[in-house]
């Protein structure tokens, strides 16, 4: 357990506290070295706590980090490359983001399907990818159905992107049909099914979740605020005060310091 906290736990803290210090712009450096080693830290934990349980999910973490940045790149690429008001990249960069796109799920289904899954302990499956990749999958066609439908609902001249957000999610979705329909390397089609079926209840609970917690913030919020005293009407500027501004305007308008 020592050794857990040690090399797990608390590199695993270092991650948030690293972003937060980056984010605040306290320790901007000093916040990107903590976090990143924090995470080098997680990754490394197959081999520096090979006996710890926790250790499962720093090495899902280091086998798809390939995926993962590829993804991420793609995405960055198939964005800025179109039609965007602020920080649009050359034309090419969406034709190379598409193509880092359809290679990073690539290579998450010959990680399902080949001899590319993640093995962990025993050279059995990492019990957090079986329950990673149909979460994936489902979430990912879920929210870019969900976002073409909103492109077609409140954009304008947005049809043909919302086209495409709509075949990424008829992708994915297919892909989640491959795998409740053909094996896997180490799943097999049933299993997958289920934990298919789990992932649905995952997010479905999610959603209900953040729906009941954003619904009672809003309660409460509207609950104070009628219990709040109508307020007061405030006092008209005296003469003085009205001096005072109109001295400070044209200080700023000559140029001159306060």
């Amino acid at each position: 357990m020592l050794d857990a906290a040690i090399w797990f736990w608390i590199p695993m803290l270092l991650i948030p506290l690293g972003l937060w210090f980056s984010i605040s712009g306290k320790a901007k450096v000093l916040g990107n070295v903590v976090s990143i080693l924090g995470l080098a830290l997680v990754m490394a934990s197959s081999w520096t706590v090979p006996n710890s349980d926790s250790s499962a999910a720093g090495h899902l973490l280091l086998w798809i980090t390939a995926p993962t940045i590829l993804l991420c790149y793609g995405m960055h690429g198939a964005i800025f490359g179109g039609n965007v008001p602020v920080g649009r990249l050359d034309p090419s960069a969406r034709y190379s983001g598409y193509g880092a796109v359809f290679l990073s799920l690539l290579i998450l289904c010959l990680m399902h399907w080949s001899s590319l899954t993640p093995l962990w302990r025993n050279e059995e499956i990492n019990p957090y990818w079986i329950v990673f990749w149909p979460t994936f999958l489902l979430f990912s066609t879920s929210l870019l159905s969900l976002a073409a439908l909103a492109l077609v609902s409140y954009g304008e001249d947005r049809g043909p992107e919302a086209v495409k957000l709509a075949a990424f999610s008829v992708l994915m979705a297919g892909i989640a049909i491959a795998g409740i329909t053909f094996d896997g390397n180490k799943i097999a089609a049933e299993q997958f099914q289920d934990y298919l079926w789990l992932a649905a209840a995952d997010i479905f609970g999610s959603l209900i979740g953040a729906t009941i917690a954003l619904g009672v913030f809003a309660a409460v919020i509207w609950g104070h605020e009628k219990s709040l005293p109508v307020p007061s009407n405030t006092e008209p500027p005296t003469n003085d005060e009205i001096k005072h501004v109109v001295n400070l305007a044209k200080k700023h308008i000559v140029g001159e310091e306060e």
